[in-house]
């Protein structure tokens, strides 16, 4: 089996661990909507309440949170690690990445490490306010979560806009299915 062919064959596997467990989650009715809970409200709990910023959603600490073992647990999608590793070759092998674009592909990667490392640390921060903070500490924490990922959003903009640059027209077409939705909201 050739090198590239293991690559696709590991990326694979990965995006399978990775969609089996995400899928078990979201039968336990856990994850980003929180117990099934509405991210917006209308009569139920909304973002800010008890469905995707609490206990048992995407920014609390329950078990099946996105902050918790969740999307955003060691290794995941915002991590470092070998699923994002993964996320990123998975990526590039799909958008047909040429040896001209490598540097703004590699410029890319940068950002998208440096957004992960910015979000697993406020993760932390997040995790202890959660588990022992004050109603005001819990509050304040979710804000600065808020303001972490929209400077995270920031950050990476430019880095994704000149990669974007960089395509051919098909590749753009890829990547407007593959970029910033899903496990490529890297």
């Amino acid at each position: 089996m050739s090198k590239h062919n293991r690559l696709i064959a590991s990326v694979l596997l990965a995006m399978a661990v990775t969609t089996t467990a995400a899928m078990a989650q979201s039968q336990q009715g856990s994850g980003m909507m929180g117990n099934g809970q509405g991210m917006m409200g209308g009569g139920m709990q909304g973002m800010m309440g008890g469905g995707m910023m609490g206990p048992n959603g995407m920014m609390g600490g329950g078990m099946h949170g996105m902050m918790g073992k969740g999307m955003m647990g060691p290794g995941m999608m915002m991590g470092n690690g070998p699923v994002m590793e993964g996320q990123l070759a998975y990526l590039k092998a799909e958008l047909g990445i040429t040896d001209a674009q490598t540097q703004v592909w590699n410029d890319y990667v940068k950002a998208a490490k440096d957004r992960a490392a910015s979000m697993q640390s406020m993760r932390a921060t997040m995790m202890q306010a959660m588990q022992s903070g004050t109603a005001i500490e819990r509050l304040q924490v979710r804000i600065q979560a808020m303001q972490s990922m929209l400077d995270s959003m920031k950050a990476i903009t430019p880095a994704t806009e000149a990669l974007y640059k960089a395509l051919s027209d098909d590749q753009k077409k890829k990547a407007d299915l593959l970029l910033g939705t899903g496990c490529c909201m890297l």
